[in-house]
Order: structure tokens, then sequence, then C-alpha cells
């Protein structure tokens, strides 16, 4: 019963692709599934409905960081090329708006999940569910101990 990880420690495993309250990876079943729950520590990514709302405003920021970038290069080029076309930077933007946020998405729904945890950490009850949905894991897959009185 600790209270969450330092910020930078949280960052660093929502940038990874791990869970922010313990650091386990093996958090998505495909590109774009994330597990219901961690496997490592049994926390329920989704706390609440439209919890990830906020995943999407990063995969956002982040789209448009690197269309700001694109823009920038695009400025200081022209300024010393006159002459240059705006077809080159049009396609290298709409590259990016397109491909950026299915590349950034799992992702930016790990960094939000570090984000919430960090701003609000797990309650008691989060916590018991998150501990008894990670030992049903640990019994029922044969990796861990099973629970008293199952075979």
């Amino acid at each position: 019963m600790q209270g969450p990880p330092e910020w930078g420690t949280l960052l660093r495993r929502g940038v990874t692709k791990k869970c922010p309250r313990c650091g386990a990876g093996r958090l998505y079943r495909g590109w774009f599934k994330m597990k219901e729950r961690c496997p490592g520590c049994g926390m329920k990514f989704e706390r609440e409905p439209g919890f990830f709302v906020g995943a999407y405003l990063i995969n956002f920021a982040i789209t448009e960081g690197l269309l700001f970038v694109v823009i920038m290069v695009f400025i200081f080029w022209k300024d010393q090329h006159p002459d240059a076309g705006v077809v080159v930077p049009l396609v290298i933007g709409l590259i990016f708006a397109v491909v950026a946020p299915i590349l950034f998405y799992p992702f930016a729904r790990t960094i939000w999940s570090a984000f919430d945890v960090g701003m609000t950490p797990l309650e008691l009850k989060e916590i018991v569910e998150a501990t008894d949905a990670a030992t049903d894991a640990a019994g029922s897959d044969g990796s861990g101990p099973a629970l008293p009185g199952t075979p």
C-alpha cells in the first residue's frame, strides 16, 4: 500500500507503453485494443466512462506539434528559397496528419493513464479490485499460485 510513483516514473512508463502503476508491459492485444486491466497489478485502465478522451487530446497535441514543426521548417525554407513550391510540404503535412495519430495512439492511452494515476491516485476500493483481479488472473492461467480452495 504505497502511493503512486514519482511523475518522472509515471511518464516514462506511459511513453514506453507500460502500466503506470507497476511498470508491467504487454498492455495491448493489438495496436488499437488495450486490455481492460494490467496483467501485472490488475489496475483497471478505464476508471470511468469516457476516461480515454484525454488520450485523444494527447494524440491530437502530438500530431499538431509535428504539423507545427513542418510549417516552421517550410517557413524558414521558403524564406531562403522564395521560388520553392508548396506541394512537398503539403504532402508531408498530410502524411503526418494521417499517420501520426495512428502511430501514437497506444502511446497516448498509456501516457493519459500515467497522468491520471499521478493526478488521481487509486482509491482503496480500486486497489482491492486490482489486487483481486491480478490474483485471479495469476491463478487461472497457471502462471501463479492458485487461489485457496481451487484445484
